[in-house]
């Protein structure tokens, strides 16, 4: 049985369906039909219908009708459902079409993530506080495991489970470490957002990597004795070969491995080595000047070159001396993943049984496993352990800057004598106890009289 009720001038009319809705005909003239507290739909000469709300303000008898839309768009439930509110904002004393334009203008306003996450990369750029790569790390991340999810969301309406959900598909992956790094990018983003009132809050903060099982993993201790280090500098003298199809062809790329052998001469980190710059480089001092833009702290770093490092560089600028980097592979500088995967084919037999045939055994497979950044580590351990460097020589031979501020502002010593003695020391170390017995060395020379 259908309730009835009153209208505000005493008739009395009942509730609509959504079967009245359907069938209310157009007429000559416009009309409407009261549903109650202020609903009407309207229905026009031409067959459109809407939703209208009725109210008055407070202390002003005036009625005001404001469209809620069409009815093609807003059902029967869906309008009675935004009565409360409405009445809510009625009874304080808002007018709802001025809260609804303050509603618009606002959402006009409102920056997607995508956006966003475009915005910071941008003054991420122009502030140069991080390096290319870096910045490259976050764009990689956000492209492959973010967008998707979050980036056509309103910023200011991203909730912690917007957040949750993404990095949940990314730790079902089992990409813990990406999934720990994009936490990272999200907040950096959404503070950037906050300072510039794009969102109200950052709900990336109130999420750990520990709620995605992506806490940072334990700090790798794993060094290279000056044998092991002997054996990769064998390893990487060999030529070893793939079988294909016709003929044999080298498999060690001579670029690379001259790469990793300057990684252990110099400590410097993988991404500097393989961007190297033949103009960073003065082959007659024995100087290598890393530029601020290209080192993790954004600080200049002198590195000082040994004879053998020297030697190799020399044979190498032979065959990439035309070119602006002297890691070059033919469309620029080697990516620093061709080092990973040149020490993993070293040390990791192929799991394709096919590529195992070709392969032959990886030459350093009885080694335990090691990474190219250990070789960084490696290289410092022994410049304390063998060679008695002190340690804030190391420091400053790795380009570390003194975690205690007060000594960052204040140690104006450079110690170019020490610095230049531990790695021309370290040079005459690696030549006589890690680059001996070249039996099986193929001359750089041969390789560039070849092209």
């Amino acid at each position: 049985m259908q309730r009835s009720l009153h209208n505000y001038k005493g008739i009395k009319m009942t509730k609509l369906t959504a079967k009245k809705v359907e069938n209310a005909l157009p007429r000559k003239k416009e009309y409407k039909l009261h549903d109650g507290d202020g609903l009407f739909l309207r229905v026009r000469p031409s067959g459109a219908k809407s939703w209208l709300f009725s109210f008055s303000l407070p202390g002003d008898r005036t009625l005001i009708r404001m469209t809620l839309g069409s009815v093609k768009n807003i059902s029967l439930k869906e309008a009675r459902a935004k009565l409360p509110e409405l009445h809510g904002q009625v009874s304080q004393g808002i007018d709802p079409r001025n809260a609804r334009a303050a509603k618009q203008a606002e959402n006009t306003s409102a920056i997607t993530m995508q956006k966003l996450f475009s915005d910071w990369i941008e003054f991420v750029k122009l502030a140069g506080k991080i390096t290319p790569t870096w910045i490259k790390r976050h764009e990689d991340r956000w492209r492959l495991h973010l967008r998707k999810k979050l980036g056509n969301l309103f910023a200011k309406d991203v909730t912690r489970a917007h957040l949750a959900s993404a990095l949940d598909t990314m730790a079902r992956k089992g990409i813990k470490e990406e999934t720990r790094k994009a936490l990272t990018t999200l907040n950096l983003m959404l503070d950037y957002g906050l300072t510039r009132h794009s969102i109200e809050s950052n709900p990336a903060r109130m999420l750990k990597p520990k709620d995605f099982a992506a806490s940072a993993n334990r700090s790798r201790d794993r060094v290279l004795t000056l044998v092991e280090l002997r054996m990769l500098w064998k390893a990487l003298d060999r030529t070893i070969y793939l079988k294909t199809k016709k003929e044999y062809k080298p498999a060690m790329n001579p670029v690379i491995t001259t790469a990793i052998k300057i990684l252990i001469l110099t400590g410097a980190r993988r991404t500097e080595v393989a961007a190297m710059r033949w103009n960073e480089l003065s082959l007659e001092n024995g100087i290598w000047l890393l530029p601020a833009n290209r080192t993790k702290n954004r600080k200049a770093h002198t590195i000082y070159l040994s004879l053998i490092a020297l030697n190799l560089l020399n044979d190498l600028k032979k065959i990439t001396g035309q070119s602006e980097f002297v890691f070059e592979n033919g469309k620029g500088n080697i990516h620093p993943d061709s080092l990973t995967s040149t020490i993993n084919r070293l040390i990791k037999a192929p799991k394709n049984p096919k590529a195992m045939k070709r392969a032959g055994e990886a030459p350093l497979s009885d080694m335990k496993s090691f990474s190219v950044h250990d070789l960084r580590r490696s290289a410092a351990t022994a410049w304390g352990k063998y060679l008695k460097i002190k340690p804030y020589i190391i420091e400053r031979m790795l380009n570390h800057q003194p975690r205690n501020k007060l000594i960052a502002i204040y140690q104006r010593a450079t110690y170019v004598a020490e610095l230049k003695a531990a790695w021309l020391e370290w040079g005459e170390m690696v030549e006589h106890q890690v680059a001996q017995d070249r039996d099986n060395v193929v001359p750089m020379r041969l390789i560039a009289n070849k092209k």
